[in-house]
């Protein structure tokens, strides 16, 4: 599969949205990729992705891996105007991230 996209937007470099691996051949088993993706397994189930990264599950002989679950992070500039969702501030900025359901809403 192919490697995520890292982005900063939370504080720390994080990389999210990548590709799940195919299969090996017969039993064999292929790397994890950047990002979340699941490792993949021919003789069986494929590794499922990281959760929060919106990475793809690894391939399987006998099943494919589950995906990773994603997130929504809204940042905007200033002090906390909002709320929802975990909150956290980086570089000026103050950022919502919700990694299930969740609303935003006015202060």
């Amino acid at each position: 599969g192919g490697a995520g996209q890292a982005d900063s937007i939370t504080g720390s470099s994080v990389t999210r949205a990548s590709g799940g691996s195919g299969s090996g051949r017969n039993s064999g088993t292929t790397s994890a990729t950047a990002g979340g993706g699941g490792q993949g397994n021919g003789g069986g189930t494929g590794g499922a992705a990281t959760a929060n990264t919106g990475g793809g599950g690894g391939g399987g002989g006998s099943r494919g891996g589950n995906g990773g679950s994603g997130i929504v992070i809204i940042s905007y500039a200033g002090s906390q105007i909002y709320t929802g969702g975990t909150v956290t501030s980086s570089g000026g900025n103050t950022i919502h991230s919700f990694t299930s359901s969740g609303t935003l809403a006015p202060s």
